[in-house]
């Protein structure tokens, strides 16, 4: 499995343990005898002043500020301290100059399927802010659903450790943002340049897609979750990005699921390509699922992994093909005004066989349709 240590990272400040602030004390006081010698060793251009490199071994230091990993780096190197040792005392670690830091870290990081899931968010709902020269960019994942944008923050948090967010922060904002220090290694991971993750052009690089079936399949979970939707008895994915829907559609071959791929038509979604997962491959997209999230739990598909449920009950209704589906639609309007979706979910059946019941319902009478303005059309007696 890859992965990342703290010294693979750009621009990273952290804070150590003080025991290990203190064994390093000691070992400059045995070797070089001074704070002024191991600086003059370590730093022989004097391009971190004294009172800054003074300032790095001192304990107070660490109640309010973060110091340059780089300086850390060049003390354990001279001292024979090895790089491991060094990053099992980091306490805490953020982007130098940045807010949010990352407490409690996961170090090494490990690139696992979860790890390729947030990629995919990054491309799907993702957006990259590439801020004033000199800053490192960094995403934003924009969901307006609480429980997914939650789960983004969750699937972080797996697997960089505790990332220190305002307390109000979800509550102002449904973008979240990933700190710098973090999206700097999805570039350096997939080799992808800023403009890369535009969703209009965005590509799953074939290495992935060539990689492990956990991988390509929490990939896909991921689109699922931000581009998906359960289109009666299949799963469908919208884009505009054809290339990017081709690679999806490699993704659902190699794991063996029917699947197929349509241009949009109608006004909405012109111009969109469109990766169906009918129902077979489906059921095996969500066999697989199950058990990704067994091992993972933090990979979850939330209310879309219930709505899948629900679509594979309408083939086992038993009155999918027998009379009655008329007066269960009349019924259900008599009560309350619903649209096609809505009475859909209500009976388990398709969208298709629905439009079919109002459109014989309204030739008859004995349905009338209330408001044709919005987008779905709303129904009663």
């Amino acid at each position: 499995m890859d992965m990342f240590n703290i010294w693979d990272m750009d621009r990273v400040n952290i804070k150590v343990k003080l025991e290990f602030l203190e064994k390093v004390n000691k070992k400059i006081k045995i070797k070089f005898k001074s704070q002024s010698r191991a600086w003059e060793v370590i730093y022989p251009n004097k391009e971190v002043p004294f009172g800054s490199f003074k300032s790095v071994l001192k304990p107070s230091t660490y109640n309010n500020l973060f110091v340059p990993l780089e300086t850390f780096i060049r003390i354990s190197d001279v001292l024979s301290i090895s790089r491991e040792e060094m990053q099992e005392n980091i306490t805490s670690y953020k982007t130098a100059g940045g807010v949010n830091c990352i407490e409690d870290p996961i170090l090494p990081i490990l690139v696992n399927p979860v790890f390729h899931m947030l990629f995919a968010h990054h491309i799907g709902d993702g957006g990259v802010t590439n801020p004033m020269k000199g800053r490192l960019p960094y995403f934003g994942y924009r969901q307006y659903n609480d429980f997914y944008r939650l789960a983004y923050i969750k699937k972080l948090e797996f697997i960089f450790g505790k990332i220190c967010y305002k307390e109000d922060y979800l509550k102002k904002s449904t973008m979240v943002y990933c700190p710098p220090v973090l999206s700097t290694l999805f570039f350096k991971y997939y080799k992808f340049k800023v403009t890369d993750f535009l969703s209009d052009i965005a590509r799953i690089p074939t290495f992935i897609l060539n990689s492990e079936e956990e991988n390509i399949l929490a990939i896909l979970i991921a689109f699922v979750i931000d581009e998906g939707h359960v289109d009666s008895t299949e799963l469908v994915i919208n884009l505009k990005n054809k290339s990017l829907i081709e690679d999806l559609e490699k993704i659902c071959k190699s794991l063996k699921y029917v699947c197929k791929v349509t241009q949009g038509k109608s006004e909405i979604v012109k111009g969109y390509a469109r990766l169906h997962i009918l129902r077979e491959g489906m059921k095996s997209f969500y066999k697989d699922y199950l058990k990704l999230n067994k091992r993972y739990p933090i990979i979850d598909l939330g209310w879309k992994g219930e709505k899948i449920k629900l679509s594979f009950k309408i083939v086992e209704r038993e009155i999918i093909r027998k009379r009655g589906n008329d007066k269960i639609i009349i019924d259900l309007l008599d009560k309350e005004q619903l649209t096609v979706n809505q009475l859909a979910e209500r009976i388990n059946m398709t969208r298709q066989g629905v439009r079919y019941h109002i459109h014989n319902l309204l030739n008859l009478g004995k349905i009338r349709l209330l408001d044709s303005k919005q987008l779905n059309w709303v129904y009663g007696v």
